[in-house]
């Protein structure tokens, strides 16, 4: 069987990207208990400070505390599909599927930091922290194959949403992404269950879910505050698809791909903040995040329009 996770972070800020997570896991059981099957390896936020904490990313990342437990659980996800160590943020954004840096629009901000090490642990106290697998259930029942991200930076956002009208269906564009590729999976016909969070208030998908799944048929579950449920299929394959209320919280995939998209927007805004903290004196770092968004803007204008940078190549309209 097969079962996905998917999740975003960063829909809210003004800068910097909106990213969007597919953790995907195979094995003989599903839905896969994380909490159950690693429960010597793992824990929730603020528990046993010697495991990974799994969980949802805001319950881990609280400002500028956390950081380091979300990278370890983000490290972690990415090696237990096989992937090495990514050592850059172009070899962070080749292991998640996005393409390129200039796809992820990162390149203008890596400012010659191509080679540099991304994260704020050193490597060697990585790879002793993953080196046991925590990740990896001891009964090899199951095991993490993938993480596949859509990084929706600021031009493109901007652009998405001229062309769609609202935040909601520049969101949901991300999410029809990651769910072709399920799909596209789905094509062995191995049985596969997506489980992904709500969309803001949203508790009807059959519409859209139709304008991305044109020539199939979409049974229709239950919809409703407490879960929409959806039977994609074919004659071919089948996608069982389930959106939750903070499905993070009850599901240890998704809190995955919450915990990937996250550190993936972090790291993004590392090379963002360090670009112009390199050409602004005395500037501080921002998350992104309306208020203190404004605050970074009015600092770096004068800097931006020197360069010849437009805001609609840095700074989100919604």
């Amino acid at each position: 069987m097969r079962s996905i996770g998917i999740d975003e972070a960063g829909y809210g800020p003004n800068l910097g990207p909106m990213v969007m997570t597919a953790v995907i896991a195979e094995g003989n059981t599903a839905p896969i208990d994380l909490w159950l099957d690693l429960a010597l390896t793992i824990d929730r936020a603020g528990g046993d400070p010697t495991r990974l904490w799994v969980d949802d990313s805001k319950a881990i990342l609280h400002g500028t505390k956390g950081r380091d437990r979300l990278d370890w659980t983000a490290l972690a996800t990415i090696a237990a599909t096989g992937h090495a160590l990514p050592a850059s943020l172009p070899d962070l954004i080749s292991a998640i599927s996005v393409g390129s840096p200039d796809e992820a629009e990162l390149s203008p901000w890596l400012n010659g930091r191509e080679t540099a090490w991304p994260w704020r642990i050193p490597p060697e106290t990585i790879a002793s922290l993953i080196a046991g697998r925590p990740l990896e259930p001891p009964d090899g029942r199951w095991r993490l194959i993938a993480v596949e991200s859509v990084v929706v930076g600021p031009a493109r956002f901007n652009a998405a949403l001229q062309d769609a009208g609202s935040k909601a269906e520049v969101h949901f564009d991300a999410f029809a992404r990651l769910l072709r590729s399920a799909w596209d999976r789905a094509g062995d016909e191995i049985p596969t269950f997506v489980t992904g969070d709500k969309h803001g208030g949203r508790h009807y998908y059959l519409g859209p879910l139709s304008r991305v799944f044109p020539r199939t048929w979409i049974d229709r579950g239950v919809e409703g505050p407490a879960a929409s449920r959806y039977s994609i299929h074919n004659d071919r394959r089948r996608l069982e698809l389930t959106l939750l209320p903070r499905a993070d919280m009850g599901n240890g995939l998704v809190a995955l791909a919450s915990i990937v998209s996250k550190a993936v927007r972090e790291t993004w805004m590392d090379g963002f903040n360090a670009y112009w903290c390199d050409r602004v004196t005395g500037l501080r770092p921002t998350a992104g995040y309306p208020v203190d968004a404004r605050r970074f803007r009015r600092a770096i204008e004068a800097a931006a329009e020197a360069e010849g940078l437009d805001p609609s190549q840095w700074w989100r309209e919604r």
